[in-house]
């Protein structure tokens, strides 16, 4: 979305299909999500066991878990895409809002993203490692890894309360006290999953010994239990009114997780799951778990459409009355056929540089750099189309490369039959007297030189210069305007104004400059 206009546009899909293909996504992504910070929480800790058990010179089940970062970081990464793009089209308001109350931290996360992977890859394809060393920087790499899915849960929190906006705005884009609770009370409660789950993976897909199946059978029972309590306080943190629906789902998901509770309890001493006892009751607590948190965000951002719809019912009927006017400029541009010098010019070139070429068009006055006088110039057909072709860096002067060398010839010999622009610039009207020559050219190799260079091909400054200066052996403009620019300068350029010294004198620069020009054919 980059234009207010954007609002009032119809989605590319009927908006069932967008809340359906946004939960399935959004499930698998948070699945792999989970179960990639459960990884880098178990990885960190059954270092510190082997630490703390004095074997680390055995073969680690910490480097085993790392292992696996891999493929779940990029199956989360990758699975993310679908979710990221549906809530833009299916809730473009409050997803975007939410996004730029927190714009600063947005591209951070690429940054923290690629320090955490980078960080628990090493440490997993390592053979050995100093401890100190593997301690420093698998805390880095979890402390920067678990700032993101804070960041995700506060845009989340965000959109969904949308009637908060103007207290977080007074407030310098913070939350306040009842915001923040509930943030950490959500925040920890997605942290408690992911135990509970990335413990499942790895019981289920590496773990091949019994204290090590129950070792991560305790994490699934405490991450269990961790959530049904931390379920409990986020219930009473909530902000958004209730329904029959959520209160269904909310107690669905709180008997599969005390039924999860029970499960894993009586398994734990004999240390042995069911893969396909597991799976069933861990789709069911994660579905309802979702179901929860995708009736109370349709609850929020429903009710946000509702109050904002009028308002966009209304800004589309204004527009209404603009787009059969809209629509046939449009039309009557696109049967131009940029087949001529003229139409061109007219079209691609005078809204800057004039109808006239006296740097007068109707944008001219809004541009940094003053587009030039193109009547005024005098260049070399070379130059010329290098200029067409590569534009001016620095300056609004563009690359016409979208347009083919056939149609930049055209453009060129336009510019030469109405302007003479590849004639020669010729010299001064006036005869100057010799001290005046010679003051000029002592003004040049002091002054000039410094960005033009001795010969005008550029001097030592050019290259740091926007826009650059021009070779003056293959540039140039009519003697009259390069004593205009020799006088006044060149507005928001590093050419300075010589108006303090004499008309003599400054002529007599105009012909040093004039004489740099290198004539035609050699």
């Amino acid at each position: 979305m980059n234009a207010l206009t954007d609002l009032t546009l119809a989605p590319p899909i009927g908006e069932r299909v967008i809340h359906g293909l946004l939960f399935g996504t959004f499930t698998l992504h948070l699945l792999f999500v989970l179960m990639m910070l459960g990884t880098a929480i178990l990885g960190m800790w059954f270092f510190l066991h082997a630490w703390w058990g004095r074997r680390l010179g055995e073969l680690r089940f910490d480097k085993q878990v790392l292992r696996m970062f891999l493929v779940t970081k990029s199956l989360a990464v990758v699975l993310g895409v679908g979710p990221l793009l549906l809530i833009q089209v299916g809730f473009t308001v409050p997803f975007f809002t939410a996004v730029t109350f927190f714009a600063p931290l947005w591209m951070l996360i690429i940054a923290l993203l690629i320090a955490s992977f980078l960080s628990f890859d090493s440490l997993a394809h390592r053979v050995e490692t100093h401890p100190y060393v593997h301690l420093a920087v698998g805390t880095f790499a979890l402390g920067t890894l678990l700032i993101v899915p804070g960041f995700f849960v506060a845009v989340l929190v965000t959109a969904e309360n949308s009637d908060k906006w103007l207290d977080m705005l007074h407030l310098g884009f913070n939350f306040d006290w009842r915001l923040s609770v509930h943030w950490l009370l959500r925040y920890l409660h997605v942290l408690g999953a992911a135990v509970v789950f990335g413990a499942a993976f790895h019981y289920f897909f590496i773990a091949d010994a019994r204290d090590r199946k129950s070792s991560l059978m305790k994490w699934i029972l405490g991450g269990l239990l961790f959530q049904v309590l931390v379920g409990f306080a986020l219930y009473f943190s909530l902000l958004i009114p209730m329904t029959l629906t959520i209160y269904l789902y909310l107690i669905a998901g709180v008997a599969l997780a005390l039924a999860a509770i029970v499960w894993v309890a009586v398994r734990l001493r004999s240390a042995a799951m069911s893969f396909y006892g597991v799976l069933p009751l861990g789709v069911a607590l994660l579905t309802a778990m979702l179901l929860t948190r995708q009736a109370l965000q349709d609850r929020a951002f429903y009710s946000l459409r509702a109050r904002t719809q009028p308002n966009t019912d209304r800004y589309r009927a204004e527009l209404a009355g603009y787009r059969g006017d809209s629509l046939r400029r449009y039309e009557r541009h696109t049967a131009i056929t940029y087949d001529n010098g003229p139409t061109i010019y007219r079209y691609s070139c005078s809204f800057c540089h004039g109808a006239d070429g006296k740097g007068d068009g109707p944008d001219a006055a809004q541009l940094h750099v003053p587009p030039e006088r193109v009547s005024a110039v005098r260049t070399t057909p070379a130059y010329l189309r290098h200029i067409l072709m590569n534009g001016v860096d620095g300056s609004a002067m563009p690359r016409f490369g979208y347009y083919d060398p056939a149609q930049r010839e055209r453009i060129a010999a336009y510019l030469d039959d109405r302007w003479s622009v590849l004639a020669s610039p010729g010299g001064p009207p006036v005869i100057l007297p010799e001290s005046a020559v010679r003051q000029a050219e002592t003004i040049w190799g002091g002054t000039c030189a410094q960005c033009h260079g001795a010969d005008g091909r550029g001097g030592p400054a050019a290259s740091r210069l926007m826009p650059p200066p021009p070779d003056l052996t293959r540039y140039s403009l009519t003697p009259d305007r390069t004593l205009e620019v020799v006088t006044h300068g060149y507005p928001a350029t590093a050419m300075p104004a010589f108006g303090s010294f004499s008309l003599a004198v400054r002529w007599g620069l105009v012909q040093v400059v004039l004489g740099k020009r290198i004539p035609a054919g050699k």
